[in-house]
C-alpha cells in the first residue's frame, strides 16, 4: 500500500475507457493549465510506461507544449520500449527482462515521493497510464492489467471516455472496473465530435448517467486531426490548448480537481472527532481515552491511515499484524473476492434459503463435505450463519439436542427401562435441560452471544450480567518455547500426578518447573506416536477420574430411580448434567493465544466419546461428594483389593463441538486443525473468519447425520411395542423437533460465492514456493540439531540460523518440494521464536502457521494488563526499515514490507501481557522477515527494557 496523498501535491492519475480516446491530450491540456495559474507551484507530468518510437512519445509531446513553463513543468518516463503495442508484448519485443510488480509500483510511488518533496507551494501531478484500463502492463510474472497494477498506488483517477460509437458501453464499463477495485473517479471527460457536438449522443448519454453518481463530466472540443506538415501540426496543436486554457471547461475542472482534493483531507482529518461523537466501538473503554485510527483504504498486508497533522504526507502505511481480528486470508481488497461478491450480488443480490437453494449456497456445501474440503468423512449437513458466534451457538443447540437424545436411548435400553407410554412432565424436562452444561477448557473464547458465554467460565472480562456459566473448565496444558526448548507446560494440579510417576517422562524428556520438554515441536505435534506414550494414559486417567467425580458429585439417585421419579413427575429439580465437549482446537485465541497440548485435546475427546474404555476404579460402597479435582491415586487394576469396581467416567458418549472459526482453514497450517490431533473429528465444527478470505461475514457450523438425525426425528420415549426389548423406533418428527434457528441473511449468495472463491485460490498459496521454503526451514532447523534436545544454534548452518540472513529467501527457489501439507511449521522463523523467547523479558514464545505469540513476564497478568500494549507501543510509530535488500529481489523496490520503503508503523493487538502478530497466507516472507527485525529491535532497545522492568517489577537487565 503506497500512501500518496500529500497536502502541498495533488496528484491525478488518467485512464482511459480505451486506447485513443485523448488521454495525452487531455493529459498535455492539464498540465498546461496547472503550470499558468497564478499560485505558486511545480507541475509534475509522469508517463511511467510508453511504447512506441521515441518521436511519438506521450511525455515529449507533452514536454514541447509546455515550454512556455520552464521552470515550473517537470516531465519524466520510466519504462520506454520501442514497438507501439501493448506494454506487455513491447517489453518482450525489445528483448528486456519485465519489471517484477514491486519494482514497477514502487519506481512510480517513489517518483511521487520525490516530487512531493521537492515541489514548492501547492503543486499539480497527473499521471498517464498506457491504453485502456485493462491494457496489460510490462510486470512479470503474469503481466496484470494496468487497473490492477496501479491499484496500490490508490491515486485519485480521471477518467477519459470514449466518444465513438460503442463508446458508451466502454466508458461505463471502465468505470464499474475502476469502483470494482476501489478507485476513487474524480471526474470524467469526454472530447465531442470535431462538429462540436456528439455524433453518438455519447456525451448527452454519460452525463446523466455519471451525474447520477455524483461525478461531473466535462465536455472538451475534438483535437484537430494530425496535419502531415509537423510543423504545421504543432502550430494548429498548440493554438487548440490555448483555445482549451481560455475556454471555462478546464480551468473549472482544475478548480474542481482542487476542491475534491482539499475536501478529502479535511474529511479525512475531521473523522477521528466525528467518530468520538457517534461510534460505539467493541472492547475499548471510551473513558480511557486514546487515539483514533483513521483508516482511508487497505491493501494486501497494509492499511492507509491518517499521519501526524503535521506530517507533510497526510497518509502512512500501516502493516495489520492482526490480520484484522484474524480474518484475513489473502489481504485487503483481493480482486478475485471483489468480482466474485459483485458476480453474485448482481445475480441474486439476497434470496431466503428455508426449503430454497441457490448455485452458491450449494456449491460451497459440496465442497466443505468433499474428499478436499474440511467436514470429509464425518460431516453429513452444512447449516449457513452470519458469523462465528451464531455459528457457535446452533452448535451449541446441536449438541445438546444431540446429547439428549442419546440420553434418551441410554434410558430406554437399559434392563430397568422406563415402561412404554408413562408421560414425562415436560416442565420437569425442561427445567433439566436447561442445565445441561458443557466440557471445556480455561481460556476459551465462543463468541459474545449469550449462550456462547454460558459456555465459558466466568472469569476475566468476557461476562455480562446474564451471564450462568455451565459446565467444567479443564486447566489445559500448553505448548510453548521457552529458553530456546519446546516444551509443555503443565497446570499444577495435573503436575502432581504426573511428578508421582516416574514411568510418565521418558528418559529423553525432563520434567522440571512444569515444564515437560520436547525435541521439537514436530515431536508435540505427533499425536499419533504420541498416544503410545504415558503421558496419553496419564491424560485420559486424569480427565476419567474428574469426569467420573463431577458426574458423581452431581448425581442424587442412581439411574432407575432418576427415571422412576421423572416418570411419576416427583423429581422437581434435576442436577447439572456435562452434555458436550467444546473445543477450539490447538489454539485458544481470546483467552490468551494459548497453544494447548495437542494430546491433551485428543484425550479429552476419547475420553468422551468412548468412555466405557476409560473406567475409573472406584469403592463400590462410596461415592465422591464433591465436584473437586480427585485425587485418588492410578493404582493398577492388579492391585486393587475386591471391593473396587470399574465405573466408566460417563455412562454414554458426548457429542464434540470444534470451534474451527479462528483456526481452520490454514491458519495454523493445516486445511483444519483435526490433522494434527490425530484425525479426530467432531460431531460438530464451526468455520467463519478465513473462509470467505476476510472481505465479508459467514459462518458455517457442520454437522454429523446423528446430529442431523436428532432434529429430523422425534424424541425417543418409548420401545416399539410387542417386539424386543430394548429396540428403539424412530419416527420422523414434527415441526416442534426441527431445529427451529436461523438468521435473515442465511446463506447470503454474496458470502457463498466468495467463499467458493477462497477455497479455489487456498490450495496454490498453502502449496507455493514461500510455504514449502518455511516447511523445509522448520524441518531442517530441527534436523540440523544432532542431540534432538532444544535448538542449539552453533550446531546448525549459519545460512539456516541467523532468521535475517537474506539466504533465506532462495529456498523459495531451491530444489526441494517442500514437507506435508499438514508439516508443523510457521512463517515465523524458528531461529527468530528461539532467540526471543531466550529474552530476559520474555516468559515464552510460541508460533504456528501464520500467527506468532509473545507472552512477557508478569506477575498475575491477565486480559486487563497493559504490560504488552507498553512494551510494543513502538511500533505503532513510523519506522525505519531494520533490513537489508535481498540478493533474488530488485533492491529499489520501495513497497511496504520491502527492503528500501519509506517508514511506516505496526497496527497490533494484544491480550494482556500475551502481543501477538499474524499474517495472511500470501503475506511475503521479506515482510515477516522485516517484523520480526522490529520486534527484535524493540525487546532489545536497553533503556527501553530497563524502564519495562522497573515498571513491571523486574530485575535490571544486564545484557540483551
Amino acid at each position: 500500500m503506497m500512501s500518496l496523498l500529500f497536502k502541498n501535491l495533488r496528484i491525478h492519475q488518467i485512464f482511459g475507457a480505451n486506447t485513443n480516446v485523448g488521454k495525452t491530450i487531455l493529459t498535455t491540456a492539464l498540465v498546461r493549465a496547472s503550470a499558468a495559474r497564478d499560485e505558486r507551484g511545480d507541475t509534475y507530468y509522469y508517463k511511467p510506461v510508453s511504447t512506441g518510437p521515441l518521436e511519438d512519445a506521450d511525455d515529449l509531446h507533452v514536454q514541447f507544449h509546455t515550454r512556455r513553463w520552464p521552470s515550473k513543468v517537470h516531465v519524466e518516463c520510466s519504462f520506454r520500449y520501442n514497438d507501439p503495442v501493448s506494454p506487455h508484448l513491447a517489453v518482450q519485443m525489445d528483448h528486456k527482462s519485465p519489471p517484477t510488480i514491486e519494482t514497477f509500483t514502487s519506481s512510480i510511488a517513489s517518483n511521487i515521493r520525490q516530487c512531493a518533496e521537492r515541489t514548492s507551494g501547492f503543486g499539480h501531478m497527473y499521471v498517464e497510464t498506457a491504453g485502456g484500463i485493462h491494457s496489460p502492463t510490462p510486470c512479470w510474472p503474469s503481466f496484470p492489467t494496468q487497473a490492477d497494477a496501479y491499484r496500490p498506488l490508490f491515486l485519485p483517477t480521471i477518467l477519459v471516455g470514449d466518444a465513438k460509437l460503442g463508446g458508451i458501453s466502454t466508458t461505463i464499463a471502465a468505470y464499474e472496473a475502476l469502483v470494482l477495485r476501489g478507485y476513487i473517479v474524480d471526474a470524467l471527460v469526454v472530447f465531442n465530435d470535431p462538429s462540436g457536438q456528439s455524433r453518438y449522443g455519447n456525451s448527452d448519454y454519460l452525463d446523466t448517467y455519471f451525474s447520477e453518481r455524483g461525478i461531473a463530466l466535462t465536455a472538451l472540443p475534438h483535437p484537430p486531426e494530425k496535419l502531415e506538415d509537423a510543423e504545421e501540426n504543432q502550430s494548429v496543436t498548440e493554438r487548440y490548448y490555448d483555445d482549451l486554457l481560455s475556454s471555462p471547461p478546464l480551468p473549472r475542472l482544475l478548480s474542481h480537481l482542487d476542491s475534491l482534493h482539499h475536501s478529502r483531507i479535511a474529511n479525512l482529518e475531521s473523522m477521528a472527532e466525528r467518530t468520538k461523537e457517534n461510534i460505539w466501538w467493541p472492547f475499548v473503554q471510551h473513558a480511557s481515552g486514546g487515539g483514533v485510527n483513521v483508516i482511508d483504504s487497505a491493501y494486501g498486508d497494509f492499511f492507509n491511515v491518517l499521519g501526524p497533522s503535521s506530517s507533510r504526507p497526510v497518509l502512512h502505511p500501516q502493516l495489520d499484524s492482526s490480520a484484522s481480528w484474524w480474518t484475513q486470508t489473502f489481504g485487503h481488497t483481493n480482486t478475485r473476492l471483489t468480482l466474485a461478491a459483485a458476480r453474485a450480488a448482481g445475480r441474486y443480490g439476497h434470496v431466503m434459503f428455508p426449503r430454497a437453494t441457490h448455485a452458491p449456497a450449494l456449491a460451497l456445501s459440496e465442497y466443505l463435505l468433499s474428499p478436499h474440503g474440511p467436514g470429509h468423512e464425518w460431516a453429513s449437513r452444512v447449516f449457513f450463519s452470519d458469523n462465528g458466534s451464531t455459528g457457535m451457538e446452533v452448535a451449541l443447540k446441536m449438541a445438546l439436542r444431540t446429547f439428549v437424545r442419546r440420553r434418551e436411548a441410554y434410558l430406554i435400553t437399559k434392563k430397568d427401562s422406563l415402561v412404554g407410554g408413562v408421560e414425562v412432565d415436560q416442565k420437569v424436562k425442561r427445567a433439566y435441560e436447561r442445565r445441561l452444561g458443557i466440557i471445556g477448557l480455561k481460556g476459551s473464547y465462543h463468541g459474545d452471544t449469550i449462550g456462547n458465554m454460558d459456555a465459558c467460565e466466568e472469569s476475566g472480562v468476557y461476562t455480562c450480567e446474564w451471564h450462568d456459566c455451565k459446565g467444567y473448565w479443564f486447566d489445559p496444558p500448553r505448548v510453548v518455547i521457552r529458553q530456546g526448548q519446546t516444551a509443555v507446560k503443565v497446570p499444577p494440579d495435573m503436575m502432581k500426578d504426573l511428578s508421582a510417576q516416574d514411568s510418565i517422562v521418558p528418559p529423553e524428556q525432563k520434567l522440571t518447573d512444569n515444564l515437560l520438554t520436547f525435541p521439537s515441536l514436530t515431536h508435540v505435534y505427533d499425536v499419533p506416536s504420541r498416544l503410545k506414550t504415558p503421558l496419553y494414559k496419564q491424560y485420559t486417567t486424569y480427565v476419567a477420574r474428574k469426569l467420573w467425580t463431577l458426574r458423581s458429585g452431581f448425581r442424587k439417585t442412581n439411574a432407575k430411580d432418576e427415571k422412576d421419579q421423572l416418570a411419576k413427575n416427583e423429581l422437581t429439580e434435576q442436577p447439572t448434567e456435562l452434555a458436550a465437549l467444546v473445543l477450539e482446537p490447538l489454539l485458544l485465541g481470546a483467552g490468551g493465544m494459548i497453544f494447548v497440548d495437542p494430546l491433551f485435546q485428543r484425550a479429552l475427546a476419547d475420553v468422551v466419546r468412548n468412555p466405557q474404555e476409560f473406567p475409573v476404579f472406584t469403592h463400590s460402597v462410596q461415592f465422591p461428594t464433591s465436584s473437586h479435582h480427585s485425587t485418588e491415586s492410578s493404582t493398577p487394576t492388579s492391585t486393587l483389593d475386591s471391593a473396587c469396581v470399574a465405573e466408566p467416567p460417563l455412562p454414554h458418549s458426548l457429542p464434540i463441538i470444534f470451534d474451527e472459526v479462528f483456526t481452520g482453514f490454514h491458519r495454523l497450517g493445516p486445511l483444519t486443525p483435526q490433522k494434527l490431533l490425530g484425525n479426530v473429528h467432531p460431531d460438530i465444527a464451526v468455520y467463519a473468519k478465513m473462509l470467505t478470505g476476510g472481505l465479508i461475514p459467514l459462518a458455517v457450523t457442520l454437522a454429523s447425520r446423528e446430529v442431523f438425525d436428532a432434529f429430523y426425528y422425534a424424541p425417543h420415549s418409548e420401545p416399539v411395542v410387542g417386539s424386543q426389548k430394548n429396540q428403539i423406533e424412530k419416527k420422523p418428527g414434527g415441526k416442534e423437533d426441527a431445529l427451529l434457528h436461523g438468521h435473515s441473511y442465511t446463506a447470503h449468495a454474496i458470502g457463498c460465492e466468495v467463499a467458493n472463491e477462497t477455497v479455489k485460490m487456498m490450495p496454490d498459496i498453502v502449496r507455493g514456493v514461500e510455504h514449502k521454503a518455511m516447511r523445509n526451514i522448520w524441518t531442517q532447523w530441527w534436523e540440523s540439531s544432532p542431540t534432538g534436545e532444544g535448538m542449539i544454534e552453533q550446531k546448525r548452518p549459519r545460512s539456516k540460523l541467523d532468521w535475517s540472513d537474506p539466504i533465506l529467501l532462495l529456498d523459495r527457489t531451491s530444489g526441494s518440494n517442500g514437507s506435508s501439507e499438514d508439516a508443523v511449521y510457521s512463517l515465523w522463523h524458528p531461529a527468530f521464536i528461539s532467540n526471543v523467547s531466550q529474552l530476559d523479558l520474555v516468559e515464552d514464545v510460541m508460533a504456528l502457521g501464520t500467527v506468532l505469540a509473545i507472552r512477557l513476564k508478569e506477575v498475575g497478568g491477565s486480559y486487563t494488563s497493559t504490560s504488552a500494549e507498553t512494551v510494543f507501543e513502538p511500533l505503532c510509530r513510523i519506522l525505519p526499515p531494520t533490513s537489508t535488500p535481498t540478493s533474488s529481489f530488485d533492491p529499489a523496490k520501495a513497497i511496504p514490507g520491502s527492503l528500501s520503503t519509506p517508514g511506516y508503523s505496526i497496527h497490533f493487538r494484544t491480550l494482556g501481557n500475551v502481543a501477538y502478530f499474524m499474517t495472511s497466507l500470501n503475506t511475503t516472507l521479506d515482510v515477516v522477515r522485516e517484523v520480526q527485525a522490529r520486534i527484535w529491535r524493540i525487546l532489545n532497545d536497553k533503556p527501553l527494557v530497563e524502564i519495562r522492568n522497573v515498571k513491571f517489577g523486574y530485575r535490571k537487565v544486564e545484557s540483551t
